[in-house]
């Protein structure tokens, strides 16, 4: 029975436009994003050598130089009293009043009245932290972004241990797997809302609840049968993509010597993406089922959105948001630093899915066992 409800919710999704879009929308943003400098460094990856004139850049955690570029992008919003503030993902301009100016330049003045062998690391976050109850929540003067935003120039040194860690620990694969994540991961955030919803609302334009009602099959049967299908063809182009991409890198491992993880474009993607996919598309059927509605793509758009351009840093700092980035080709000892932070990411989005599922589950029974249609807060009784 579960068996062919699975294939059945298959071929439904199969055959629905929207599928077909979401397929397109993800190859192409994909392919568009991977087309850039980064991936084809990493694809003519060589070893660096001593005189070169550049390395490529990394973030740094001097505390000086934190210090120097924090103020110096303080000193330019100063100047046109303009503060970028991202308090709930989205842009928000802030300018200060003439007293909170006054503050704001005497902090300045402060801390740049000192050398920054005499301004100690302390009292310039006691004065950053001042900043941003000045211009309020999300800007740069927050600890978690200071401290991840500022680049400097790799040293041979530091290029050479960034490259051996590449090839070792990473075999050039995982790194490669992380960077496609990091741009799939944006775009799933909002795509699996439309296959959700489209299904969830299928039955209702068909005037098929009756119907399904009145079936013998458990509810659990028919909404997981249904999510998996669709959790599953979701993942299908993710993970095609991802072997696609990888090829290339993989041959490129043998040619310098470094046995490739072959593997990688299955166990990146299902520890990054697939907690992401499984979270999204599940609070797309509970919304949609709760509600018998199109309020999940509003809904869900703005969460994704907005955890987007939340971040604080396009390298790390995971927290417990949707849309884990990583938006670099190496930097594999920082990642090894963070991986347990992913991972409870991940897990924490996983459990959210089934919850969700489960949720959906009971609201569908509900509505299955006591003959009730929920829109919103109105319920009609059928008789």
């Amino acid at each position: 029975m579960f068996g062919a409800l699975f294939l059945k919710e298959c071929k439904q999704t199969l055959k629905s436009p929207v599928y077909l879009i979401y397929v397109v929308v993800f190859v192409l943003f994909v392919n568009s994003q991977l087309s850039n400098d980064g991936w084809r460094e990493m694809q003519e990856l060589q070893e660096p050598m001593p005189g070169q004139s550049y390395y490529g850049e990394t973030i740094t955690h001097d505390k000086a130089l934190i210090m120097e570029g924090t103020l110096a992008n303080l000193m330019e919003e100063v100047s046109h009293n303009s503060f970028a503030t991202y308090p709930l993902g989205f842009y928000k301009g802030v300018n200060l009043t003439e007293k909170e100016m006054e503050r704001a330049k005497e902090i300045l003045k402060q801390c740049t009245g000192k050398s920054f062998e005499t301004l100690t690391y302390e009292e310039f976050q006691g004065a950053m932290e001042e900043i941003c109850r000045l211009v309020g929540k999300g800007s740069s003067y927050e600890k978690k972004s200071y401290e991840n935003r500022i680049y400097v120039p790799m040293t041979y040194e530091q290029a050479k241990t960034e490259y051996d860690q590449l090839c070792i620990s990473d075999r050039l694969t995982k790194a490669g797997m992380r960077l496609f994540c990091d741009y799939a991961g944006i775009v799933l955030s909002i795509l699996p809302i439309f296959i959700g919803v489209s299904r969830g609302l299928y039955d209702k334009r068909a005037k098929a609840q009756q119907v399904i009602f009145s079936k013998s099959a458990l509810g659990v049967k028919v909404v997981l049968s249904r999510y998996l299908a669709n959790l599953t063809l979701l993942c299908l182009p993710v993970f095609t993509m991802a072997f696609y991409l990888q090829m290339p890198l993989y041959e490129m491992a043998k040619e310098v010597g470094v046995r490739g993880d072959f593997w990688a474009f299955l166990t990146v993607p299902s520890v990054w993406l697939l907690p992401e996919i499984m979270a999204v598309l599940a609070l797309a059927f509970l919304i949609t089922e709760f509600t018998d509605s199109i309020l999940a793509v509003f809904v869900q758009t703005v969460w994704g959105i907005g955890g987007l351009f939340g971040a604080s840093t396009l390298v790390g700092d995971f927290g417990l948001k949707l849309v884990a980035r990583w938006n670099t080709m190496g930097e594999s000892a920082l990642f090894s630093s963070m991986e347990k932070e992913l991972f409870i990411n991940r897990g924490y989005y996983a459990a959210f899915g089934v919850l969700c599922v489960l949720l959906t589950v009971l609201i569908y029974e509900r509505k299955r066992g006591k003959g009730e249609k929920l829109y919103g807060k109105v319920r009609e009784t059928d008789h």
